[in-house]
């Protein structure tokens, strides 16, 4: 298969060649249609599969203590079901793809509670209103996001937006009076 034979190339020429070396690895630009079998890499950390074809996101092959992946410039529609298990991750690049479904693109990465960069601009999901905040409601780790960093007042706007009532009760409490 031709994706084996690049990534035995990239890593002779980085002088591995032992698998449990690898702990990067950049698949970029290499016209791939959908992520490799990648599971002989158990110390894998660091996985370039930008500015391929990719559609069909499965990454249940992928080590789950990877901490950065770029997915950016592809063809991706959506990340359900594929992305839930690396839960160590702390950068993810899926800018510039076709992911639709906010709901359904947050409830997949909310386990992430290492993520601090994150970016989702160019994807139709980056055109729902509100997305910012709630994207920044949904992913509470996030320090910086679509490329620009998280502001304090952003963080209280969204927890106004999304947590009324959590919000209602905690202004009566500071100021002691009951909640009805």
């Amino acid at each position: 298969m031709e994706v084996d034979k690049d990534i035995k190339d990239s890593l002779l020429k980085c002088g591995i060649r032992r698998d449990v070396d690898v702990c990067q690895l950049s698949l970029a630009k290499k016209k791939l249609t959908s992520v490799p079998d990648l599971s002989r890499f158990h110390f894998l950390r660091e996985l370039w599969l930008n500015d391929n074809k990719i559609r069909e996101l499965s990454c249940r092959s992928i080590n789950c203590c990877l901490t950065e992946l770029y997915l950016h410039n592809n063809n991706i529609t959506s990340i359900h079901g594929a992305l839930n298990h690396l839960t160590c991750l702390r950068l993810l690049f899926l800018h510039n793809n076709q992911i639709r479904g906010l709901e359904e693109t947050m409830h997949e990465l909310r386990r992430m509670q290492q993520l601090r960069t994150a970016n989702f601009y160019l994807n139709p999901i980056s055109h729902a209103p509100g997305y910012r905040l709630h994207v920044i409601h949904c992913l509470p780790s996030v320090q910086v996001f679509d490329g620009k960093e998280v502001r304090p007042e952003e963080r209280r706007r969204s927890f106004q937006m999304h947590e009324q009532e959590r919000h209602r009760v905690l202004q009566t409490v500071a100021f002691c009076r009951r909640a009805t």
